[in-house]
Formats: C-alpha cells, structure tokens, sequence
C-alpha cells in the first residue's frame, strides 16, 4: 500500500513539474522563437529608474556610447522606451541628442501609454528638467549676470551703509563744531 501511494505521489510531481516546465518554456513564445527583446524598449518606471541610475555611474565617455546606442535605434521607427531612455540620458549626457529633438518624441507618446502615475510624474519631472537645461543652454550670459548682480548686491549693502555711517559722524562732527562755536560765542559775550 505504502508503495502505491508513494508511486502515485511520485507521478503528481512529474506531473507538476512537466505543467510548471511548459508553461516558463510557452511563456516567452510569441510565435517568434528566438526574438530579440531591446532593453532601450521597455518604458518601465523601475528599468528607467535603474537605466538613469547606471547611467550616472559610468564614465563620460561610456555616457556618450550609451548615447550613440540609443540614437541609432531612434533612427528606426523608435517606440516610447527609445524616446523615455534619450530624456532620462540627455539630462546626463549632451551626447543624446537634441533637447527639441527629444521633447518632441516624448509629447508623440500617446498619453495612454503611460498608464503608471509615476511613470507620469518621471516624464514630467524630466521633462520640465530639460526645458530649463534647453533655456539655460540659450542664454550662456544669463547665468553670469545673475552671479555678477549677486555678487554686486551685498558691495553695494556695504557702500551704502559705509556711507551712512560716514555721514552720521560727519553730521556729529558738524554738531561738535557748532557746540563748541556756540560755547566760545558765550564765553566771549561773558567776557
């Protein structure tokens, strides 16, 4: 008896495994056998989330590899991963194209595409990020103004209130002197 019921034990799991096997070999299959996944494709907050991060990570110049990788694929018709992959690394790599360029492609994406709020606020976040990368890239002087009127502001504090305190003791000065006018006037009168 004990063996019977180990035996049809035995052939459950065989038969559990064989199920669990077909169905991670099927899982894959979508009629194309040995088909090419792209990572750049995928527009996943996580694998964008890791993508940018990875990105920070290496050098310049493997920065601008990555760059190059992912505007050749841009050259074929690009799908949103394409465009989502150049906006996270044109914000750290001038080498990912043309900030008009990718905000183009990013406002092509339909917006049911990305169904996931965080995903939204990404693309928003870094969206608006390279607007002002695109605005500060116009104007090269701007920014120098700004630090040279920054800088200019606390000189002029300064001046101006070194000048107050100048003509504060010239006015106490001017006062001492009419003071001690005023005293020998009377003691000249008294005399």
């Amino acid at each position: 008896m004990l063996s019977l019921l180990s035996i049809r034990n035995t052939g459950l799991a065989l038969s559990l495994l064989l199920l669990a096997g077909c169905a991670e070999f099927n899982a894959g299959y979508n009629g194309y056998p040995n088909q090419y996944k792209d990572p750049y494709a995928q527009s996943d907050f996580d694998e964008l989330l890791a993508f940018g991060a990875n990105m920070a990570k290496i050098s310049p110049s493997s920065r601008a590899e990555v760059c190059r990788t992912l505007l050749k694929r841009q050259k074929n018709p690009p799908g949103a991963g394409i465009h989502l992959h150049l906006m996270v690394g044109r914000l750290l790599s001038d080498s990912c194209g043309e900030i008009p360029r990718i905000l183009d492609g990013i406002n092509a994406i339909p917006p049911g595409s990305l169904p996931d709020e965080r995903m939204q606020r990404l693309v928003a976040i870094h969206t608006e990020a390279l607007k002002r990368l695109q605005n500060v890239s116009r104007k090269p002087g701007t920014l120098e103004h700004k630090q040279k009127t920054v800088q200019s502001v606390p000189e002029s504090k300064d001046t101006n209130e070194s000048k107050k305190d100048e003509n504060r003791l010239l006015r106490e000065k001017l006062e001492a002197i009419r003071s001690m006018e005023k005293h020998l006037d009377e003691s000249g009168d008294a005399n």
